[in-house]
């Protein structure tokens, strides 16, 4: 979307219509000359850390070329009264910005006793982050101690946004005196979405010269991170995008029409001429004559293309042109889409390209068009009813990254009228990969000959969706070496403290993925999971299924449950009871935990066991249908979660008859 949407500023010159010098609300801001330390109440002074200010404005100003500018004023204070909170904030991270763009740049510390350490631009330290190899910059704060406040106050001016901006207030830090604005021409009408209970945006009447809206928050608690919780998006926030200009009538200026229009003629529009020699070529080496239908077709497109072609984040923009993608096998994401679309065009694949965000930090509100959200491409077929990641190496058709669906996206089709093409776009549900399509089965028998104490077990397990996505693509690029120390790891994470007699897989690589399951074939044998104890055998069965998690918490849950993505476990474990011994609590297997909504069955975990002579076979069924369970239904989401793990705590008695 990045070159989809650089256009937009220079689109916007046209609205402006008035020129005037620049005059900011807050040229003349500054913080306390003579600070000292802030009064706190008994309860704030058991507090690890507080922020007892955080004042915030955004600024839109024209400047005498009648050009728009954004100006960013911040102000905080934060009260540190643990080492924790010492630690975490002794380092002071400057906004990403050159120097230049500075007006105002300030950092001081009050210690305890009152003095004041105020910091200087030859203070600013630079470091490079060691993964993404990003520079940044910060003030090190020298001097801090239990009690001190840490100060932090700028005016930049930054690359305007105005087609969608989001600002979190809440965080896991409690919050005093919380000031929020934003200000522009009065021409300029900015509309505001809040979420999560964040009190709505007030215009301020009062202000003649300048269209100004605010926030005011006297407290805002601290929401504290939770297991399997939606944590960044639950926070109280809002998002805000420019609606319309009145001194031209510009409506809907943020409009997901524009934008569909865009998306066809800079992506899904036929190759040119120039171009379909070279395409063809590509589409000839992919060498379709084999495929059994469309969607077969889709998938080996799929395969043949992140096969050979170098998908890169930060490449230059030359990769987003279709001809240099095929001449030179590199792409950008905007250029991988484009290649998809062209071949798919080509061979008159019906397909429609779907932009989202990740719901893991951003919610897409259907109600609420913003660019915003217009973060990720996936693409989806409608006969297939299916969805591929063009960017994702290791996706495939059906299963694109988890972290993309159950979230709205905007789907944009071509539409036709007479010899005219271009494209519509409506927000639509991703619904999630349902849960009997990401698996991990497994089917054990256990064997006390010729030794009770030293079983003989064979495991065959079989993973499919995203349980396989962690394993079975990368096989394609292992080498045979690297193939067997990560099956090996693989079972012995499963069941540690055992020795691997023979290992098998099965279906191992790319092109498996979504088609057939990974399977694993093992047989081994254990010390760990029969202990001997007097004249009984204590059988740890509950091993078999691998170590499974428990869920507890301190105190009342506030968010609701958001997991990954739907699964199912099926598990089967026979055994034959040694000859000369009986089992006396065969019905500790025996267990049914589950929730119900409308009458069916979304979460559970039910074992059951059969006694056929002396043969024993466990069946083990648990499952999770839906990502999102409400705060009401967390105590029965926990209860199955755990019922796993008591399961896992299982140990029968052998003893003699």
């Amino acid at each position: 979307m990045k070159k989809i949407l650089t256009f937009l500023p220079f689109l916007f010159l046209l609205f402006c219509n008035f020129s005037h010098g620049i005059d900011l609300k807050y040229a003349q801001y500054d913080w306390e000359k003579s600070p000292m330390l802030h009064s706190l109440s008994p309860s704030e002074k058991l507090l690890e850390e507080i922020v007892l200010k955080e004042k915030q404005a955004i600024e839109y100003i024209y400047d005498k070329q009648g050009s728009l500018l954004q100006y960013d004023m911040f102000h905080k204070i934060t009260r540190v009264n643990s080492n924790e909170a010492i630690e975490k904030n002794n380092r002071l991270y400057i906004p990403s910005a050159s120097k230049t763009d500075f007006v105002i740049q300030k950092a001081r510390v009050i210690t305890s006793s009152g003095k004041i350490i105020e910091l200087q631009e030859k203070d600013i330290k630079e470091a490079v982050e060691e993964e993404s190899k990003i520079n940044y910059r910060f003030f090190a704060l020298d001097g801090l101690d239990l009690g001190s406040e840490i100060e932090y106050f700028y005016i930049l001016k930054k690359n305007l946004r105005y087609n969608g901006t989001r600002e979190v207030f809440q965080s896991s830090i409690p919050k005093k005196n919380i000031e929020f604005e934003i200000i522009s021409p009065k021409n300029l009408v900015f509309k505001v979405k809040c979420y999560n209970n964040l009190p709505e945006m007030q215009l301020d009447t009062t202000e003649k010269e300048k269209r100004v809206l605010f926030l005011k928050i006297d407290f805002l608690p601290e929401l504290a991170h939770e297991d399997y919780s939606a944590f960044k998006t639950s926070l109280q926030q809002l998002i805000f995008k420019l609606d319309n200009n009145t001194s031209n009538n510009s409506k809907d200026i943020v409009s997901y029409g524009f934008i569909s229009e865009r998306i066809y003629k800079g992506i899904m529009a036929p190759a040119e001429k120039g171009t379909l020699k070279n395409l063809k070529k590509v589409i000839g080496n992919i060498n379709l004559k084999f495929s059994k239908d469309e969607e077969d077709k889709i998938r080996t497109i799929e395969q043949y293309v992140k096969a050979n072609y170098v998908f890169l984040e930060n490449a230059n923009e030359a990769f987003s042109d279709l001809n240099i993608v095929l001449e030179k096998k590199i792409a950008t994401e905007e250029g991988a889409v484009k290649l998809f679309c062209a071949i798919f065009n080509e061979l008159g694949i019906d397909y429609q390209i779907v932009l989202t965000c990740d719901r893991h930090s951003l919610k897409f509100d259907p109600e609420f068009e913003t660019y915003l959200f217009l973060n990720d491409y996936l693409i989806y077929f409608p006969a297939e009813k299916k969805y591929l990641a063009p960017f994702d190496r290791f996706s495939c058709l059906g299963y694109v990254p988890y972290n993309l669906t159950n979230n709205y996206g905007l789907f944009i089709k071509k539409v036709s009228l007479d010899s005219y093409t271009t494209a519509i776009g409506k927000v639509a549900f991703i619904p999630p990969v349902p849960y009997d399509k990401t698996t991990d089965n497994l089917t054990i028998t256990v064997s006390f000959e010729p030794e009770i104490v030293r079983p003989s077990i064979s495991m065959i397990r079989e993973m499919t969706g995203y349980y396989a996505q962690h394993f079975q693509p990368f096989y394609s690029y292992f080498s045979e070496e690297d193939k067997k120390k990560n099956t090996d790891k693989i079972l012995k994470n499963f069941i540690p403290g055992i020795e691997i007699k023979q290992i098998k897989v099965e279906n191992e690589g790319k092109d498996y993925f979504g088609v057939l399951p990974f399977i694993i074939k093992s047989t081994f044998t254990s010390d760990n999971v029969v202990e001997k104890a007097g004249n009984k055998y204590l059988f740890k069965i509950g091993d078999l299924i691998g170590v499974q998690m428990e869920m507890y918490q301190k105190g009342e849950r506030k968010l609701g449950i958001e997991n990954e993505y739907n699964r199912s476990y099926h598990r089967v474990i026979n055994f034959e009871i040694p000859t000369g011994y009986t089992i006396t609590n065969l019905n500790s297997l025996n267990m049914d935990v589950y929730s119900e909504e409308n009458g069916e069955r979304i979460i559970a975990f039910t074992s059951k066991y059969e006694l056929i002579a002396n043969k024993v076979v466990v069946t083990i069924d648990e499952y999770y249908k839906k990502i999102n369970y409400p705060v009401s239904q967390y105590e029965n989401y926990r209860k199955v979660i755990n019922a796993a793990a008591d399961f896992n705590k299982i140990i029968l008695f052998l003893e003699k008859k």
